[in-house]
């Protein structure tokens, strides 16, 4: 699978947004990105989360597995990416709840050793009386710019309250 082309960056960047007051929906727009920062894989945290939730030989023993090492799990680096967007977009946000993952990709593997960045960018922003669906393409890239972990997540976002 090809990494998706390169395109300029449309829309703000959140995490440039100055102020600390929590993003409605309303403040939301489609283009709207934020970088989440990045996180460095060991081979330790790969085998530990493997023995406790996935414990696969391709997970654990580099000796059998097809890829001449051991690669975490599609659950360990979707984990990694809710770590950063827990840490840094979802406390911004009015937030709901959770409302779904669509089309979730693993197209490249997770080595030891790889740095993961992440990034969320608002593909839609679909408004209802008192609370808005935001639609956030997500994504995940290892330190050579393959793409690792890909997918559309919905989000609940309360509205401003309008009197």
């Amino acid at each position: 699978m090809k990494n998706p082309p390169t395109t300029p960056a449309i829309g703000r960047d959140l995490a440039a947004l100055s102020g600390h007051d929590l993003w409605h929906a309303e403040d939301l727009q489609v283009g709207d990105r934020m970088n989440l920062g990045s996180v460095d894989v060991t081979r330790e945290a790969i085998i530990d989360f493997a023995a406790r939730y996935d414990p696969l030989e391709i997970h654990l023993d580099d000796t059998r597995s097809p890829f001449g090492d051991i690669i975490a799990s599609g659950v360990h680096t979707m984990a990694y990416f809710s770590s950063m967007a827990s840490r840094s977009f979802f406390p911004r946000l009015a937030l709901v709840a959770g409302k779904g993952i669509e089309r979730m990709r693993l197209p490249h593997p997770v080595f030891p050793g790889a740095c993961l960045t992440g990034q969320i960018r608002i593909d839609d922003v679909v408004m209802k009386p008192e609370r808005a669906d935001i639609v956030c393409g997500s994504t995940m890239v290892d330190q050579s710019g393959r793409v690792v972990l890909d997918f559309i997540a919905i989000t609940v976002v309360a509205r401003r309250k309008h009197r």
